[in-house]
């Protein structure tokens, strides 16, 4: 199922619903014999799914619970974190020899980050995909349990609320005081505003995937920041470039990065134009009239001629609640193929 709300749906079953989804496709991923990179790569995808999802109800399930859960997610993302480290530093490298033209530049770089060695093709240690596993089974159970205060769109319009003035205030104190810290918190609260934005777009599908993209295009370019300055702390560990050699790299790394920053502001600013109280209510509206729309275009199947009309469907199909997800899911074999970007979600 797309990871969306329904509009004829109560947003208690919606929650139950998509974590579980979610979980399994994270879960599925990671049951395979060899989990290839690209099994690695959409696990992460779906942990940071779930971790919009919880930032969308985080009033109206606690703090407390919130906090639990997040931080629960957090530590399963980081089991899976090393090799994807390792993956978005060479394509970084591989990008900015690419931007300058001049990739003689960076064969210090990849000789002391040992890159010749790396096999990122290399399926994940049992290990650890066996203890990201048993992280993401435990969560099973707690997303099952959880529960929504209010009823109706009220469930998730505070916690869109404050995302989004999250992602304002993330937007001022980035340009105000331009620190990789505060471009990653700037990303971070892109990411959580394109999430969301999908997870209630059926209320307008079209209007809202104009925001989705440039949410979603917005993320890449302060990826790419992001990237950029994990690239300079590496290259600053290394023991062998010279002192010249480091120079001309942060050189390079610095101004790419104020092309992508310049690229960015106006892009943000017209994200976040808007009151988050205003585009709150709004987005309310949204919901509250797409489902009056939803209601008058529904086919009526009763007045169709017999002799054409189709077997009858349910117009809504709402899943029963089912068993947390565990490590005996039956899953279908998958073909291994090539690893896509690490970063992209």
């Amino acid at each position: 199922m797309p990871y969306r709300f329904k509009l004829d749906e109560p947003f208690q079953r919606s929650l139950h619903r998509i974590a579980r989804e979610q979980l399994d496709r994270a879960l599925s991923e990671l049951a395979e014999r060899e989990v290839n990179p690209t099994g690695v790569h959409e696990s992460r995808k779906a942990l940071k799914r779930l971790r919009a999802l919880l930032r969308l109800v985080q009033p109206t399930i606690g703090d407390k619970v919130f906090a639990k859960r997040n931080a629960a997610l957090r530590r399963a993302a980081g089991v899976l974190s090393v090799r994807r480290d390792e993956a978005v530093l060479l394509e970084t490298i591989e990008k900015l020899e690419r931007h300058t033209g001049a990739p003689e530049i960076f064969e210090p770089l990849r000789s002391a980050l040992h890159y010749e060695d790396l096999d990122l093709a290399r399926p994940l240690e049992p290990a650890t995909a066996e203890k990201a596993r048993s992280l993401l089974v435990k969560e099973a159970k707690h997303f099952a349990h959880m529960r929504l205060k209010g009823k109706g769109f009220a469930s998730v319009q505070p916690g869109l609320e404050t995302s989004y003035r999250a992602g304002r205030r993330a937007l001022k104190d980035a340009y105000k005081k331009p620190t990789s810290e505060k471009f990653h918190d700037l990303r971070k609260a892109v990411q959580w505003h394109w999430r969301q934005m999908s997870l209630l777009s059926r209320a307008w599908p079209e209007a809202f995937e104009v925001r989705i993209s440039a949410a979603r295009e917005l993320s890449q370019l302060l990826g790419d920041d992001h990237d950029l300055a994990m690239l300079e702390m590496s290259a600053r560990k290394t023991q062998t470039l010279s002192a010249e050699q480091l120079a001309t790299l942060i050189q390079l790394i610095e101004a790419r990065q104020s092309e992508l920053r310049q690229a960015v502001e106006f892009r943000a600013a017209r994200l976040f134009a808007e009151a988050p109280s205003a585009f709150a209510k709004r987005i309310a509206q949204y919901w509250h009239y797409g489902r009056h729309v939803r209601a008058l275009t529904k086919p009526d199947i009763s007045k169709a001629n017999v002799d054409t009309a189709v077997p009858e469907q349910p117009l809504i199909t709402v899943e029963t609640e089912q068993p947390a997800p565990r490590q005996g899911l039956k899953i279908a074999a998958k073909t291994p193929g090539n690893a896509p970007s690490q970063r992209r979600a």
